[in-house]
């Protein structure tokens, strides 16, 4: 049973964190990229219409709201999210190649969890080092940042939690966790390169799901929703290799007013647009084919 939403301790650390959170008709709600979704991990969503919607994005102000129906009830639709289930065993990993790597991972790396103070110590570095490698912008956990963070998670703790992966006394992975009845997102894995040859992100990935699913029989881990921003096959990865499968829903939006007018203006240029953000990279471009691409989705679930 999903937890009592006027108990909703995951969107009070969300609050505490700083973000913008908006408790409307008994639904909780939280800024994401400028729009709002409900402060829960998808199992614990609760019964939402689009009048609740409606009077949450009234309450806003900000251009749409977001949220799903029917996970884990939906049989095929084009929203989903990634994540694994039941018990963890290197074993059930059909590629022998994978589970070398794998093996590897775990012979050469420690995964634990990491205190607070670790935390704040150890994670700039590596998220660092990480975000070197990408291109435009990326968001660092800076030593700000994961402060702000443990302070947070010290006034609403249960919620927040950083597993680790150590080569020695060096930290060279680690994944930030959200948990809620009895399940886990992992919000952000980060990985230093230097240690990727020896198969660090497999190590890490392997702790996690011993920890999560085999120590503390957690319902399921989970990486996220579909991804429409971002091209990335980290997706693919965990499904291939970890054996992660898609649990589906159906996807809702509600938009402002004017806002709706350009979703609407520019939706029958989707494919151009989505084309143009391919080839130039461009952030605003990027923003527009990833609000067309959702529009698509959610027409696709009506």
């Amino acid at each position: 049973m999903a937890e009592n939403v006027r108990e909703n301790r995951y969107a009070q650390l969300l609050k505490e964190q700083g973000n913008y959170v908006l408790t409307s008709k008994g639904v909780d709600w939280y800024e994401y990229s400028g729009f709002m979704m409900p402060a829960y991990l998808p199992h614990c969503v609760p019964a939402i219409s689009e009048e609740i919607a409606r009077k949450a994005l009234a309450e806003s102000g900000r251009p749409f709201v977001r949220w799903d129906t029917q996970f884990g009830q939906s049989q095929n639709s084009e929203w989903w999210y990634i994540l694994k289930k039941g018990l963890w065993s290197i074993d059930d990993v059909k590629d022998k190649k994978k589970r070398w790597m794998i093996r590897q991972g775990k012979k050469g790396f420690t995964v634990r969890p990491l205190t607070p103070e670790e935390a704040v110590e150890l994670c700039p570095k590596v998220a660092l080092a990480a975000t070197a490698r990408y291109r435009g912008k990326a968001e660092i956990e800076t030593r700000e940042i994961m402060e702000k963070r443990a302070e947070a998670s010290q006034k609403v703790p249960g919620v927040l939690e950083y597993l680790g992966g150590f080569q020695g006394d060096k930290l060279a992975s680690f994944s930030e966790n959200y948990i809620q009845d009895n399940a886990v997102w992992l919000a952000t894995i980060r990985h230093d390169p230097d240690y990727l040859k020896g198969y660090s992100s497999y190590g890490l990935m392997d702790g996690i799901l011993d920890y999560y699913l085999n120590d503390k029989k957690f319902l399921y881990v989970m990486d996220g929703s579909r991804s429409i921003h971002h091209k990335t096959r980290f997706q693919d990865y965990l499904t291939e290799i970890f054996g992660f499968t898609k649990e589906y829903a159906r996807l809702n939006v509600v938009y402002s007013g004017k806002f709706a007018t350009l979703v609407k203006m520019t939706y029958p240029f989707r494919n151009i647009l989505g084309g143009i953000s391919d080839k130039t990279g461009n952030r605003f471009i990027a923003n527009i084919n990833a609000v067309l691409k959702q529009e698509y989705i959610r027409k696709s679930c009506q």
